[in-house]
């Protein structure tokens, strides 16, 4: 059973790294199951075992990176939002040709779901608030947006560069001051 379960393994990481090195050459929406089972060595049979879909090898992908992330900082929590925006603004930077790749698919709503639950985990009081709930939202779909930019900017500020810029959004009371209200006539 355990070679099974080592074989299995090794068919699913020889898929991921098929798919992540398809993505270097190929757009996301030009690669066919084909291209993966062909590069990984494994039949349609062995693929279809383990995925459903190369959507679902991303999703699995970005998940367990994030677990990785997570075992790594030992469950430390960070010092303070910034230490959190640092956690997050590295995890997009290392995943960002995974995360442009979930951008593509239209599954966006995931990384949504991720970092909503990374940021309920740090501030439970808070998420457990209705008002709190929606607050959470806003900032997370706000952060997002943030780094959808610079992932479409070619990410060429560093991740503190880009986490002082979220916090300084987040922290500041007149964010929205550079805003012109036309006057009315």
């Amino acid at each position: 059973m355990e070679k099974i379960n080592e074989a299995n393994a090794l068919t699913k990481e020889c898929i991921v790294t098929a798919l992540l090195r398809l993505m270097e050459i190929k757009s996301y929406s030009s690669i066919s199951i084909t291209d993966i089972t062909s590069l990984a060595g494994v039949s349609r049979m062995a693929y279809y075992r383990n995925y459903k879909s190369k959507d679902e090898i991303l999703i699995n992908h970005l998940l367990d990176r994030e677990r990785q992330l997570i075992d790594e900082i030992h469950g430390e929590r960070a010092p303070d939002l910034r230490g959190i925006i640092i956690y997050v603004s590295g995890f997009f930077q290392e995943n960002s040709a995974v995360i442009k790749a979930v951008y593509e698919a239209g599954l966006s709503h995931l990384l949504t779901d991720m970092l909503g639950e990374r940021i309920n985990s740090y501030f439970p009081a808070a998420a457990a608030a209705r008002s709190g709930k929606y607050a959470v939202h806003f900032y997370v779909g706000a952060i997002l947006s943030v780094f959808r930019l610079w992932l479409d900017n070619g990410m060429k500020e560093s991740v503190e560069e880009i986490s002082d810029i979220i916090c300084m959004l987040i922290n500041k009371d007149d964010a929205m001051d550079f805003l012109v209200i036309p006057e009315e006539k």
